[in-house]
């Protein structure tokens, strides 16, 4: 363990140490409840056919299949692959520490990370695809859920739906600016979504309101 902390602080292996020190903190505060699962992702229009291809950025996301996983899971993968990459190489290729081999090794082990995300993250693909299709045939708009992050207000919180068949759907929703915050575990209604964020906006029901 102390080797693996001593190549993992090294010049070069050091700013992937610290990106993923970053996943690690944003999955913890995820799992918690603190911030929303989609609360980095974008809306990622990552064209299909030969016009995307001219676009590397574009390219590049579809390589690592941004477009049909979420973008926090790719960047995830990706960075845990680099990480390990990086260590390896240099651990076992570049003994005597130089920065030019690792500069070398950058690049390769990017492509190589590339390679990985891509068959890491192939399998969720139709998962994705399958869970998108259950969210848009099962709309929740009038519906009653719970907060489930620490609590719900105007800015941040997740709100969790129960579906009639299949597992609850988790919405990133948020109050009216005028409303006081909801703890976790309470009711709220399900009002309205906005378009163009995928936000949902909810109103606090009573606390002992029974939830089917």
């Amino acid at each position: 363990m102390k080797e693996l902390w001593e190549q993992a602080i090294l010049p070069y292996n050091l700013p992937f140490t610290i990106l993923l020190g970053l996943v690690v903190v944003y999955w913890l505060l995820t799992l918690l409840g603190a911030i929303g699962f989609d609360s980095v992702d974008g809306d990622l229009d990552v064209p299909d056919g030969p016009e995307g291809l001219g676009d590397l950025p574009s390219a590049m996301l579809r390589v690592v299949n941004a477009g049909a996983v979420p973008l926090t899971i790719v960047l995830s993968v990706l960075i845990l692959a680099m990480w390990i990459i990086s260590i390896l190489l240099n651990y076992y290729l570049n003994p005597g520490h130089s920065l030019l081999i690792a500069g070398g090794f950058l690049i390769i082990g990017f492509i190589l990370a590339v390679v990985a995300t891509k068959i890491i993250t192939q399998p969720l693909v139709p998962l994705m695809r399958k869970l998108k299709d259950a969210e848009d045939a099962a709309p929740v708009l009038g519906e009653i859920g719970v907060v489930r992050s620490i609590q719900l207000d105007c800015s941040y919180g997740q709100v969790e739906v129960q579906r009639p068949d299949g597992a609850p759907a988790i919405l990133n929703a948020r109050l009216s600016p005028d409303s006081e915050p909801v703890p976790r575990g309470n009711p709220v209604a399900v009002i309205s979504m906005d378009e163009a964020t995928g936000i949902y906006l909810v109103r606090a029901l009573p606390a002992s309101l029974p939830i089917d």
